[in-house]
């Protein structure tokens, strides 16, 4: 079994594959020039996560659902984003499940409101990995793959 995990961002999507037998982990991302119009992102993503699904094969897709109370035109870029890595989750016959921010940082840090290093920190000493190098949106997508193994009991 193989469950991919994806951070959706307006600037950066990383997705993250973990094997919940194994541990053994892969990941990826795409990251927008600034200038990118949200159709080419919304688009990139898609084709982005469509190749990702078609190489890997991915038995779930497990996306992390932004919350934002303030700033609604940032919930609007997030969730086309979204949409976009369900709708090539779907074409590929896929479960899409999704967990919030707080809902992962709990499952891996035992800490709802914990930081990004912390989900980092976690992450690297559980999986054996080394993720200094990578951006933080790598290992939120490890960290809701991560999640849904520990939900679901995989």
């Amino acid at each position: 079994m193989l469950i991919l995990g994806v951070d959706p961002g307006s600037s950066i999507t990383a997705c993250g594959f973990i094997d919940p037998t194994t541990k053994k982990t892969d990941f990826d991302f795409i990251k927008f020039k600034q200038k990118t119009s949200q159709e080419e992102k919304i688009f990139g993503v898609f084709e982005f996560l469509d190749n990702a699904i078609k190489n890997f094969k991915p038995n779930e897709v497990v996306v992390e659902s932004p919350f934002y109370s303030v700033n609604i035109k940032s919930a609007m870029v997030l969730s086309e984003i979204k949409a976009a890595v369900i709708i090539a989750a779907k074409q590929n016959n896929l479960k899409v499940f999704q967990y919030t921010p707080r809902q992962i940082k709990q499952a891996i840090c035992g800490y709802g409101a914990a930081d990004k290093n912390q989900v980092r920190f976690v992450l690297e000493k559980t999986l054996n990995i080394n993720l200094k190098d990578e951006p933080l949106d790598v290992s939120d997508a490890l960290a809701v793959a991560l999640t849904h193994i520990y939900t679901k009991g995989l």
